[in-house]
């Protein structure tokens, strides 16, 4: 196998003798623009340059073929660069020409002045395993001296503008080869990073997709659905049969263990709570396989008793056992065989080459045994899911599992969340924690189970405290029909990162509100209802911040209506057609 210093070496030695020229490519709508010239390229939104000259490790010459697919618009560049136009963003990839060992790649991003960016901060080495930061920001000029762990950051870079408008710098489709981190070099300017010093690929493949989104408004952000449209369609052979992939709500006894933690008594107890809230799931988590001693005879005898009471389980597993794949397959044939639907798979802690080919490899050994999938440990999502619909959620984010840790999760870190790491996809942030909710209250908790997305939503708090305390009373009809999937959802003004996130999601005919207080301070928000249909009368279930828990009420809605949330504070409304 040949090797080269740079990347940029092996892609510029082939067109040393072409001249270079000025391209502009755009999008169907023409709201998407890119300039190229040379190595270098820039991308608008309208009027506005949102990304400024900024290098690729290739030098552009000619399209050599542009086609419409979707609404997107696709050139292809010399064979070797692919750029995908979209009314809301621009992704290019290169071709491979031959099998090469990439120690480099100097694509970069050069972000416009007075930008402020929002990054994931953790003072430590687990920072860029586990994508598990805080959400925070800074101006862009400090991005390259902000962090005391240095210049690396991870995907996704969300960039408010001079304008108040918004980018984001990600990537899409991450197959065969290492995820892209990014590198503050200064000048505003952060440049493709690898988790690894080399990593080999072969010819004729392509790298994944380096995307630049952009909206106007956090409405426009939120539903942008680039990074989804830019990865393949599943194998039909491997997913003819989709109906083991089912969305559901889970219990989780790992989180609230105390001294009977994975007694078969217990985990029933947790599958009978299941359920009376109508939850689909239970997640046998660390310990199963050393708590009993014929774990797998127990195993089905759990399984046994859930699907009796139309609970399905999941278990858990270390991914170093699973990284041969003889070991891999022997251990899904057995959880197939007494009776699991689902492995939560942990620790990858890294998104080099080797450990991005072991979660695909996982899905696809999944898959073959129709086996749903939940990653741990592991990077933020780059769209797997659409290519592998077995993946029902991954971590890759800081979630409530921190506040066991004693590092309790702050009220803004939620309240930046659904504008940063969920843009990406799907995360297992595990809402819900009422009895350990740190500096949040009940409803700001109940809240987060609606505005996070994961079509595995596994729940916090111990679900026997649940059915069996009145404090919850008020919210055990709200979490019987939780939905975990969405028709609709509209970012709802207010909003702000860090601030206040509101949101107004559609499950069929039901509407739900959504909102938390980021804040120390107590926030007036004014809810607009023109998201309902004009001539039909609604009715509300409205819980907010009681005293000493939940406070609910119901009452008809029109117009508009005034909420004061408490500091750090949520509101929560069910709003159906009057009947």
């Amino acid at each position: 196998m040949a090797r080269f210093h740079v990347i940029h070496m092996i892609f510029c030695l082939l067109l040393l003798q072409a001249h270079a020229q000025s391209l502009r490519l755009t999008d169907p709508s023409g709201s998407t623009a890119v300039s190229l010239s040379g190595n270098t390229y820039s991308v608008s939104a309208g009027k506005r340059m949102i990304l400024e000259p900024s290098m690729l490790d290739v030098k552009a010459h000619r399209v050599s073929r542009q086609y419409v697919s979707g609404n997107s618009r696709v050139y292809e560049i010399d064979s070797l660069l692919e750029f995908r136009l979209f009314k809301d963003g621009c992704a290019f990839r290169y071709k491979v020409p031959g099998n090469w060992t990439i120690q480099q790649e100097l694509t970069s991003f050069v972000i416009p002045a007075a930008s402020r960016v929002w990054f994931f901060e953790r003072n430590s080495d687990w920072k860029l395993k586990s994508y598990a930061g805080w959400w925070t920001h800074t101006a862009v000029d400090s991005l390259p001296v902000i962090s005391p762990t240095g210049p690396i950051q991870g995907k996704p870079l969300v960039i408010q503008l001079a304008d108040k408008s918004y980018m984001v710098i990600t990537e899409a489709a991450l197959y065969n080869y290492s995820g892209m981190r990014l590198e503050a070099v200064g000048n505003r300017t952060v440049r493709v990073n690898f988790t690894e010093k080399s990593f080999d690929v072969q010819g004729g493949q392509y790298t994944p997709w380096r995307v630049i989104l952009h909206a106007a408004d956090l409405n426009s952000l939120v539903n942008n659905g680039v990074i989804a449209a830019l990865n393949p369609s599943p194998d039909k052979t491997l997913f003819k049969d989709l109906s083991y992939i089912q969305p559901g709500k889970a219990v989780w006894s790992w989180i609230t263990r105390k001294e009977h933690y994975m007694q078969p008594s217990e985990e029933k107890r947790f599958i009978d709570a299941a359920a009376q809230l109508q939850f689909n799931y239970t997640l046998l988590d660390d310990g199963w396989e050393t708590a009993w001693p014929d774990k797998w005879e127990q195993l089905k005898e759990i399984c046994t008793y859930a699907a009796a009471r139309k609970v399905k389980v999941w278990i858990w597993k270390d991914s170093k056992w699973l990284r041969e794949p003889k070991q891999r397959d022997a251990f899904l044939d057995s959880v197939v065989r007494f009776g699991a639907v689902g492995v939560k798979t942990d620790f990858m802690n890294s998104e080099a080459k080797e450990l991005v080919d072991f979660e695909i490899g996982f899905l696809k050994a999944c898959a073959a045994r129709k086996l749903m999938v939940n990653f741990h440990g592991c990077h933020a999502p780059t769209g797997e899911s659409v290519t592998y619909p077995n993946e029902m959620t991954r971590e890759g984010i800081r979630g409530m599992e921190l506040n066991i840790m004693k590092e309790p999760i702050p009220a803004w870190h939620n309240a930046a969340l659904p504008f940063t790491r969920f843009l990406v996809g799907h995360g297992d942030y595990t809402p819900g924690f009422f009895s350990n909710k740190g500096p949040t209250t009940y409803t700001h908790q109940l809240a987060l189970m609606y505005l996070f997305n994961s079509p595995f939503q596994c729940m916090a708090e111990n679900p026997v405290t649940i059915v069996n305390d009145p404090l919850y009373a008020p919210v055990i009809p709200l979490l019987q029909t939780l939905p975990v999937t969405w028709d609709e959802t509209i970012v709802l003004p207010g909003s702000e990162i860090g601030s206040l996130a509101a949101f107004a999601k559609r499950k069929g005919k039901v509407w739900y509100v959504a909102v938390i207080n980021g804040t120390a301070q107590p926030k007036e928000l004014v809810l607009r209802f023109d998201f309902l249909k004009r001539g039909k009368q609604y009715k509300a279930l409205i819980i907010t911040d009681g005293e000493h828990g939940f406070k609910q009420q119901e009452e008809g809605i029109h117009g508009t209506k005034k909420y004061i949330l408490p500091a750090t504070g949520g509101l929560v409304l069910q709003i159906k057609e009057k009947s």
